[in-house]
């Protein structure tokens, strides 16, 4: 008969994880998503870094040229031919072929400004018929210069007084945009003012000379002068302009900018006294002349400077002083005593 052993007990070890409290499962899921974002944050800052190292910037490659003499000023009689040299420079990296075009222009501003006229105009003021240029186009290697042969062939019938023009360069195939940058091009080129001699009027006067107002209270006061030329040729007024005060003595004096004046159209002048306090009458006067008969361009106004405000209050402040002064003279002076009759 088989004894039967007693049951041992045994004691097993628990392979489960210990219990964690919720507060430290977010915190350990927060760190997790944390690391996540540096991670990424760390691949776009690399990602970026290397698109602005292996691509280049586009930049615009610009045409530079410049035509020499700016403006040309010249004087003939009817019939006559004339010939004279123009340069061009290519200053930028490329070489340039230019298609050379004469224009007549006009001036309609009043700051001198030369406009194109693409139409036919009248023979009064037209030039650009009467010009030639050698050659009509001309390629120049970077950074070199160029001799344009300028012909003007004056019809015998032409009337006197002035004819404008400009004969302008313009790039024929500027470089194209691409993936590495694009051309900016621009015409450029000389004014031609050319007198023809005979009976020419002249003729200027001055249209304007104002400032906004006859009183004013505070500096600065912008003055402006306007001249017009009703005449057949340009003008180029030269003169002086003067501020005085109320005693004759200069407070502004400017000479006027020497500038054409076109037939038919006006230039104007800005003066201005720049401080803040004036005080009294001041005339402003401009005397000038133009042309070369010496046409006197001559005028003169008036207008006046008082800082009223301050003005008043001084006068307040000396006013309560005064009154002030009475009052205390009035306290500090002794009452007589009373008279006694002694019988």
């Amino acid at each position: 008969m088989k004894k039967l052993l007693p049951a041992t007990s045994r004691t097993f070890p628990n392979k489960k994880s210990p219990k964690r409290s919720v507060l430290e499962v977010i915190l350990q899921g927060r760190t997790l998503k944390d690391s996540r974002n540096v991670s990424f944050l760390k691949i776009i800052t690399f990602l970026v870094l290397l698109i602005s190292l292996t691509v280049s910037p586009v930049q615009a490659q610009e045409i530079t040229t410049t035509a020499s003499p700016p403006r040309l000023e010249l004087e003939s009689l009817p019939g006559t031919n004339l010939q004279k040299n123009l340069k061009i420079t290519n200053s930028s990296d490329t070489a340039q072929t230019y298609k050379i075009t004469a224009t007549d222009f006009t001036v309609n501003d009043s700051k001198g400004t030369p406009i194109p006229v693409l139409t036919n105009v009248s023979n009064r003021w037209s030039l650009a018929s009467w010009l030639t240029t050698t050659p009509p186009t001309i390629s120049i290697q970077p950074n070199q210069s160029s001799i344009i042969t300028l012909q003007i062939n004056i019809p015998q019938n032409a009337l006197p007084g002035g004819h404008y023009a400009m004969v302008t360069y313009e790039p024929v195939n500027p470089n194209k945009i691409d993936s590495t940058g694009s051309a900016i091009a621009s015409r450029v080129g000389t004014l031609i003012y050319l007198k023809v001699q005979g009976d020419i009027t002249e003729a200027a006067y001055l249209k304007d000379l104002s400032v906004k107002k006859k009183w004013f209270e505070y500096g600065p006061i912008d003055i402006n002068l306007e001249i017009e030329n009703l005449g057949d040729i340009h003008l180029k007024p030269t003169g002086t302009f003067t501020i005085t005060n109320l005693f004759n003595q200069p407070i502004l004096e400017k000479k006027l900018e020497e500038v054409n004046i076109f037939p038919f159209a006006s230039r104007t002048h800005k003066f201005q006294m720049p401080k803040k306090y004036y005080f009294g009458r001041f005339q402003a006067k401009l005397q000038a002349n133009a042309g070369t008969s010496a046409l006197p361009i001559t005028g003169l106004i008036y207008f006046w400077v008082v800082p009223y405000k301050e003005i008043s209050i001084t006068l307040a402040a000396i006013l309560i002083i005064i009154v002030l002064i009475i009052l205390k003279k009035k306290k500090s002076k002794p009452i007589p005593p009373p008279e006694t009759n002694i019988s």
